[in-house]
């Protein structure tokens, strides 16, 4: 076993890296400087009460909401009722589309699929050499490196894995991939993966990523599939909202944000269980806005697509994800998933600026790209904002219901039914659109969601449940925006 320090060009700090041979793959554990706790250093109740602030926002924005609409003039009520009934049909056709686009891309997966499993794959000799960086801030970092050399069809001699511990901070990512990745013992791999704590290859995942990084020059980044998993023999309540967050992540990961990418023509990641070249992820890392942050997935997918770099969603790479063993820890997975997308608001200047020429570090980009079109600059609104002020149009509209319903209970079924089309004729146009295009994405969704996703005898209890289902995002959205703005996430 052999040991080398190097010196942090950031910090002055020494951090040690541990490299050691287990089999012929080389893994390497790399300890960053402890970061600094971004949370006030107070008493235990106001760091207590610092934590719970976006939930009390919550409460308050709910209760202030209702209030509002309890007591504004029925005009005003009317007004409202119909802009976020449009704002919500609008955001239901978009991902009705953004998912029919992504259907494409998982047929395209399982062609490739098919034509390896007809021709096999390329020799061990002609692949090139790949680092894999694996986040262990759960601590099980050795037991996923042991699994993934036993389980990975891969040549080990070609591929090292490195372990990045937990110091609260993800900027370890950023540390490592700008100051240690190039100063490690070894030659410097060709290509480099990345994946959270929670993530894990599938063990075609690295040969399906090179292969298409080796024969497809134009492209920088391959983003995987992500894939939410639970074991087997769970209790049954655990086993429903276990499928459930399996089929939101599947209509979301493998269907929204994929097919996003073909309906804008913004060829963008989304910054986690990803497989780049090198100097492309190191030059991304580089240019990233506030590398110290905890979210930089999505901002570093932002951060090359500002580098001209491209990015191409493969569904054929797959990455799985352990889903939380309770419906708490699904919750969180979702906020924290969701406070990646709102910590990325700087890039929004993208959508106003003009492309970069000639600063693309890799030769196998454009180095005179074209310029951003209306439409990837419309889809840079929708990611960054229009889909954030979509979340605050879906618990508005909520809270507008609520708040009819204390003011005008209905008595029957006539009475309800004046109450949900009201004000406008059109109102029933627009609920019948939107329930459409609802059904449609369950549809699709059900049809590409994986095997822990719930089976086809549930489909019409998905179609029940999916509009409560985006009721909750939305809400997990809200929370999200309000636990980055006040700096808790």
């Amino acid at each position: 076993m052999a040991a080398a320090v190097d010196m942090d060009e950031k910090s002055g700090a020494a951090p040690a890296v541990l490299e050691q041979q287990l089999g012929t793959a080389q893994a390497v554990q790399v300890q960053q400087p402890e970061q600094p706790a971004d949370l006030p250093q107070s008493s235990g109740m106001l760091t207590t009460l610092w934590r719970w602030t976006p939930a009390i926002f919550m409460v308050s924005y709910f209760v202030f909401s209702i209030s509002i609409y309890t007591l504004a003039p029925r005009e005003a009520v009317k007004v409202l009722w119909f802009l976020y009934l449009t704002i919500g049909t609008l955001l239901a056709g978009t991902t009705l589309l953004e998912s029919y686009d992504g259907l494409s891309l998982l047929r395209e997966a399982r062609k490739t699929t098919a034509k390896v499993a007809r021709s096999g794959w390329k020799t061990d000799a002609q692949l090139p050499y790949v680092e894999l960086i694996l986040d262990d801030a759960d601590g099980s970092g050795h037991e996923r490196l042991h699994a993934l050399r036993e389980s990975i069809a891969y040549p080990t001699e070609r591929l090292r894995i490195t372990l990045l511990p937990d110091n609260g901070d993800d900027g370890a990512l950023v540390h490592h991939l700008c100051h240690l990745q190039d100063r490690q013992s070894g030659s410097l791999p060709e290509f480099t993966a990345i994946f959270r704590a929670s993530q894990t290859p599938h063990p075609h995942a690295v040969r399906h990523a090179v292969e298409r990084l080796v024969s497809d020059k134009k492209i920088d980044f391959v983003q995987s599939r992500s894939v939410l998993i639970w074991p087997a023999g769970v209790s049954t309540l655990k086993a429903i909202y276990s499928s459930l967050a399996a089929f939101q992540h599947d209509a979301i990961n493998g269907l929204v944000i994929p097919g996003r990418s073909l309906t804008w023509g913004l060829p963008l990641s989304h910054g986690s269980a990803i497989f780049g070249r090198t100097s492309a992820l190191q030059n991304a890392a580089g240019a990233l806005k506030g590398a110290s942050s905890r979210h930089n997935g999505p901002a570093l997918a932002f951060s090359a697509y500002a580098q001209n770099l491209k990015s191409a969603h493969d569904l054929s790479v797959v990455t799985y994800t352990q889903c939380p063993p309770s419906l708490l820890g699904c919750i969180r997975m979702q906020i924290e998933s969701t406070a990646e997308w709102v910590a990325g608001l700087p890039y929004v200047a993208l959508a106003f600026t003009k492309m970069k020429q000639n600063s693309a570090p890799s030769e196998k980009s454009d180095t005179n790209p074209a310029g951003r079109t209306l439409k990837q600059r419309t889809s840079i609104l929708f990611a960054l904002v229009l889909t954030r002020l979509g979340s605050h149009a879906v618990l508005q509209y909520f809270s507008l219901a609520l708040a009819l319903l204390f003011n005008e209970a209905p008595h029957s079924a006539a009475e309800f039914s004046t109450l949900i089309f009201f004000p406008y004729h059109i109102s029933i146009w627009l609920i019948v659109s939107g329930l459409i295009c609802l059904v449609g994405t369950v549809a699709m969704a059900h049809k590409a969601a994986s095997e822990y996703a719930p089976p086809s005898w549930a489909f019409p209890f998905l179609v029940v449940l999916y509009p409560f289902m985006l009721l909750v995002q939305a809400f997990v959205d809200v929370y999200a925006q309000a636990g980055i703005f006040l700096g808790v996430l």
